[in-house]
């Protein structure tokens, strides 16, 4: 009597953790071209909304999703880690993310698109729809200022048009204004809504149960203090983020 009381209390206990819930990212080991990697959770949010604003975006991912932290530092020699989180959802319209950054210097001069952002303060998003050696890299600044590309692993980028890089909507804490480095600690936060279209080489249309890989990942190539942080680990002896084997899942529910 005792044992099935006590297996009871487990399962009540386990059905009132909110983070086995269905709206909170979860985290697995799972194997990819040999290698250990993690699984996350992406969740549906907004059903039916076409072009919700950033701001109801914003609150709806704070209430529904919970963040993701990225701690992975990759390289001894830049052992600087800025706080760093994502979170991730979808609906059939858009793919949402949102980054909140706590670093200790912000820099935003890139105000080119398709420019060398990922020399400013910038988070990024690789995703490989097929799971095999090509992938869309998304990079934007502190401010905004983006680089959207394609490519197979080893191979020149194809990068996505002013008119596909303008329909990415974001908005950022910091505003869109460009500036030099600013040697103190800061925090900011970026809202992004990426219309399915944008990944312009495929015809992207996610449902429950589609099943894609990515990397997260938080750089800041000619700050005062250089750092590159990721999702997953990434096994080079340099820092290089363009490694779709060090993938994680992204599973849709």
């Amino acid at each position: 009597m005792m044992k099935c009381v006590g297996l009871f209390a487990l399962l009540l206990l386990a059905w009132l953790n909110p983070t086995s819930g269905a709206w909170n990212t979860q985290k697995e080991n799972k194997t990819h071209f040999g290698l250990k990697t993690q699984t996350m959770k992406v969740h549906q949010i907004l059903e039916g909304f076409s072009n919700p604003p950033l701001e109801l975006i914003a609150e709806t991912l704070n209430l529904e999703v919970e963040p993701l932290l990225l701690e992975t530092v990759n390289w001894e020699e830049y052992p600087y880690h800025p706080k760093v989180t994502v979170q991730i959802a979808w609906n059939e319209n858009e793919l949402f993310l949102q980054y909140k950054v706590n670093e200790q210097a912000v820099k935003a001069e890139i105000t080119e698109n398709n420019g060398r952002v990922w020399t400013d303060s910038c988070v990024e998003f690789f995703l490989s729809p097929e799971g095999n050696d090509e992938y869309y890299n998304l990079e934007m600044t502190c401010i905004g200022t983006a680089l959207l590309g394609f490519r197979k692993k080893g191979g020149t980028a194809e990068h996505g048009t002013e008119e596909q890089i303008a329909s990415i909507r974001r908005v950022s804490s910091l505003g869109n204004t460009p500036f030099a480095e600013r040697k103190k600690e800061t925090e900011w936060q970026i809202t992004v809504a990426i219309p399915w279209n944008v990944f312009f080489k495929h015809n992207l249309k996610p449902t429950k149960g589609t099943k894609y890989r990515g990397n997260f990942y938080k750089c800041g190539d000619e700050l005062t203090v250089p750092h590159f942080v990721s999702w997953t680990k990434i096994k080079t002896e340099k820092p290089c983020f363009h490694m779709p084997e060090f993938f994680g899942g992204l599973e849709f529910e």
